[in-house]
């Protein structure tokens, strides 16, 4: 799906083209309209791109790659990241999405105010600052169920709980190293062509952009450092009720041996005190008894119990 908008005055020769790349159809239309080469589609397409800056001189040209969340289970606040593309050339400039980012250009048209936008590069800038702002919201959802968990601390952990737990230190995993590589590459724009060529007021959106590319590194960082801390304090707690599970049944497996060793003695054919006395049975449970009281005694003494 592929649409082209106006930018800037009617007088404006500045396009925007918004386009999703869902099969090999868009990428033929890509390549025939605007005359994308396989190397930028593949950069589109590419799951696993990280976040850069790109020019090609020959085609004059200009490609940034950033990631964006993308919601994989809201209720379980599972979430990874997926690149959108922004290629500059001349008065154009082009988001390219795939199916799981193809929000981020309809997020684009409700906020950006097209009519008030000068040129290409500011579209670009206000772009990122409002991209890098959607990690906000998620990180504040896995907070408040980072608080939710660490409250069952208190309480009754379990493996449901640790379950937790993991999804969101995976979705942590994939917004710390995505914020981190868009921050690197906003905060490196300035020493390209790209960021030596930007008017004043582009430049401040560039400084806007990597205060909030920062921002969400730092606050992805902090979140996946506490997460990481109270599983490790579930661990501890799970493991430690699993030891004291372990110790009890150990310490009564110990004392009740002992009546199987005494009645296993007097059951064997070979003579014993007072065995053939009608109350030997008191004798044995006497001794029984005691020998369980003894080596009760001698483990609570050691402290193993």
């Amino acid at each position: 799906m592929i649409a082209e908008h106006h930018l800037g005055d009617e007088d404006q020769a500045l396009t925007w083209v918004t386009a999703m790349v869902e099969d090999d159809s868009d990428r033929e239309a890509l390549q025939k309209t605007y005359g994308l080469t396989d190397e930028i589609l593949t950069y589109v397409t590419d799951v696993n791109e990280r976040a850069h800056y790109d020019r090609d001189e020959y085609l004059n040209t200009q490609l940034f790659v950033l990631h964006v969340p993308v919601v994989v289970d809201e209720v379980s606040q599972r979430y990874i990241t997926r690149p959108v593309t922004f290629l500059l050339k001349g008065h154009q400039v082009m988001s390219i999405t795939t199916t799981r980012t193809q929000w981020v250009n309809q997020l684009l048209m409700d906020r950006l105010k097209l009519d008030q936008i000068t040129d290409t590069n500011e579209l670009v800038m206000i772009s990122f600052f409002i991209l890098f702002d959607q990690f906000i919201a998620p990180i504040r959802k896995i907070n408040a169920e980072q608080n939710r968990l660490d409250k069952q601390l208190n309480q009754s952990p379990d493996n449901k709980d640790l379950i937790a737990l993991s999804n969101l230190q995976q979705s942590l995993a994939y917004f710390v190293s995505a914020t981190r590589n868009n921050a690197m590459m906003v905060v490196n724009l300035n020493s390209t062509p790209f960021g030596k060529q930007l008017s004043d007021k582009n430049r401040e959106h560039l400084t806007d952009a990597v205060i909030e590319a920062r921002q969400t590194s730092e606050m992805t960082a902090i979140e996946a450092d506490v997460v990481d801390r109270i599983s490790s304090t579930f661990n501890n707690v799970l493991n430690n009720n699993l030891n004291d599970t372990m110790k009890f049944l150990t310490i009564w497996s110990l004392v009740l041996t002992i009546p199987t060793i005494v009645t296993g003695f007097y059951g064997m054919n070979v003579k014993l005190p007072i065995a053939n006395d009608p109350l030997s049975w008191v004798f044995t449970v006497a001794i029984m008894v005691g020998i369980m009281l003894l080596v009760a005694y001698v483990l609570r003494h050691r402290h193993f119990w």
